[in-house]
């Protein structure tokens, strides 16, 4: 083979090489989020087998891959805020939240008087949280103010954005209620969305919940318990301290170019179980 043949067939080779190069540099890269489900049976039962095949993901109303399914294990960062009108009313059940979920995360515990004041911030220290809690005991019945709870919700889901909380946790404690009077609830539920920060709540029968606590948690992934007397109210804390000690991590894709959207479905093929994941979701 003469030097001129060598030379043509090498050029060739440079060129397809580059071709292919600038081929896969080109290929669209795909865009992953993540979220946090839960699962239960029909008896409440947390379900602990789920795999990436059981589950489906629409956003926008457009299917998207699940790239990922597996348990959770990011410490949790739970805001706590006690609503209680002075009564006492959560004590027990804050005691026995914590006690559960104590060692996957850290804590922080504000009770409103009416406005939230801030009893401990964000640790795990066991005696820290102890004497935050003890000071949750009859005060003296307060005046509830509806505004106070949802905007300590807000001012929550911000300092949990702050501090680049991985799993931001809001866990609202309420006998009256949350009904707005001089704040948008929208704008509430933005801050919620936009921060990432699953609501949970805790109810008394009878509280008047309004949009912030009585759609907060289906729209961020939350639970929402309700307490018809004082000692059920235990009992709806460790519900959804055994929901958060179950979740999993999803993720899923979009195609690149794909502008996210703020709507999401998350269903499962497997019969008998009830998902508990975010209907909607920031699209930034």
């Amino acid at each position: 083979m003469n030097r001129t043949v060598l030379v043509v067939l090498a050029a060739s080779a440079l060129a397809l090489t580059v071709r292919s190069a600038a081929t896969v540099a080109a290929a669209p890269a795909e865009v992953t989020r993540k979220i946090y489900i839960s699962a239960t049976d029909s008896k409440g039962m947390p379900i602990t087998d789920l795999t990436a095949a059981d589950i489906t993901v629409k956003e926008g109303g457009k299917d998207r891959t699940v790239v990922g399914l597996q348990p959770a294990t990011a410490p949790m960062h739970i805001a706590m805020l006690v609503d209680d009108n002075g009564t006492g009313a959560f004590q027990a059940g804050a005691f026995q939240f914590i006690q559960k979920v104590h060692g996957r995360g850290q804590f922080s515990i504000s009770m409103l008087t009416p406005q939230a004041l801030s009893l401990v911030d964000f640790t795990e220290d066991a005696e820290g949280l102890k004497g935050a809690l003890n000071k949750l005991g009859q005060r003296g019945r307060q005046q509830p103010d509806g505004d106070q709870l949802p905007e300590a919700i807000a001012d929550a889901a911000k300092a949990l954005q702050q501090r680049k909380a991985e799993r931001p946790i809001v866990l609202a404690l309420t006998i009256a209620g949350g009904i707005l009077h001089s704040v948008e609830p929208n704008n509430i539920m933005r801050i919620i969305r936009s921060t990432g920060t699953a609501l949970n709540v805790v109810y008394v029968t009878g509280a008047d919940l309004g949009q912030v606590l009585g759609d907060g948690p289906k729209e961020s992934g939350g639970r929402i318990e309700e307490a018809g007397t004082g000692q059920a109210i235990a009992p709806a804390m460790v519900r959804i301290a055994d929901s958060l000690l179950n979740q999993y991590e999803l993720t899923y894709t979009l195609p690149d170019g794909v502008k996210m959207a703020d709507r999401i479905n998350v269903a499962t093929s497997r019969k008998g179980i009830k998902l508990t994941a975010q209907t909607r979701i920031s699209d930034k």
